[in-house]
């Protein structure tokens, strides 16, 4: 049985991705308070207690590790101000510095390392053009300086093991992330259009979105960035209109650009709700991976089919 040890595998994604790879693998997440995650994990899993400085501790973990998932750091969510942007920045550097130097100790080389990243990478500047992975990176944004310097920082282990960055979208799920949120509007009649509603938004079901995850941990070939999103983004008005659709409660409502700016500050409403790139996910496809759901419609069914969330 193959060893992983997932960084931020008790947050949302680590949590669905946990679930998909099953009793095939033997699970390990370093937590700085694995009492509080212990009782809702799987049985092959186990929690062990880190601190940040502490990556010498996580050296014999490292020797039997098969392979590294990093999904760890502060959410983007929540008002951006000067320390919640450090927090989002530092927490995921003060991994990867962990990594690397917890890698140095290990006696033998692990598989592979998959390195959680984002679509922030590309900017928010090319709307009315198709963006894959051979599309240059963004010059501004900062979710651009976040995705970047994350990526960047494990350069080092390219000549070391298979290295595999995943520039992920907006993953929708009924109860975690960002569709929940999006869900407050329309309970109370408030959906609709943000800002000009042209801005796309790339998308991935969390379904999709753990079994891209597997692909790209059980593909030896698989190697550098891939786009997790799936291969028909929408406009945002679409969007809206989709979601209003599933829940059965109108989209009408029209929040001015100026308006989000004033609420979230200039830079978040920007970066998070009035910009947004058509994003492919050309690798994926290429090398055989199939998504389950290619169109927005069939997610928001997927997610929505037992039930509406109660008003």
């Amino acid at each position: 049985m193959k060893k992983i040890i997932i960084f931020g595998g008790s947050g949302f994604i680590g949590k669905h991705l946990i679930k998909e790879l099953g009793d095939g693998y033997e699970i390990v997440i370093p937590s700085r308070d694995p009492s509080k995650h212990k009782a809702n994990m799987p049985e092959n899993t186990s929690l062990i207690e880190f601190k940040p400085t502490g990556w010498k501790d996580l050296g014999p973990l490292f020797e039997e590790a098969g392979g590294i998932v990093n999904l760890a750091g502060e959410p983007v969510s929540g008002k951006w101000t000067e320390r919640k942007k450090r927090d989002i920045l530092f927490s995921r550097l003060n991994i990867d510095r962990i990594i690397l130097k917890a890698f140095e100790v290990a006696n033998h080389r692990i598989g592979f390392v998959i390195q959680g990243s984002g679509m922030g990478v590309y900017g928010f500047s090319r709307m009315n053009v198709e963006i894959d992975e051979e599309s240059q990176l963004g010059r501004h944004g900062f979710l651009r300086r976040v995705g970047c310097e994350h990526e960047q920082a494990l350069h080092p282990l390219e000549d070391k093991t298979r290295l595999v960055y995943i520039r992920t979208g907006l993953v929708l799920d009924g109860k975690e992330g960002a569709l929940p949120l999006m869900v407050e509007a329309f309970k109370y009649k408030l959906g609709g259009t943000m800002g000009s509603g042209k801005q796309w938004i790339s998308w991935i079901h969390i379904k999709d979105e753990v079994r891209a995850i597997r692909f790209l941990i059980e593909n030896e070939k698989c190697r550098g960035p891939y786009n997790l999103t799936a291969p028909n983004a929408v406009r945002q008005k679409e969007f809206a209109k989709a979601l209003g659709k599933a829940l059965k409660s109108p989209a009408f409502m029209k929040t001015p650009s100026f308006l989000l700016r004033i609420m979230l500050g200039k830079r978040m409403a920007n970066e998070l709700l009035l910009k947004g790139l058509n994003i492919k996910p050309k690798r994926l496809t290429e090398q055989g991976f199939t998504f389950r759901f290619n169109k927005l419609e069939e997610a928001l069914s997927d997610i929505y089919k037992t039930q509406v969330p109660e008003k």
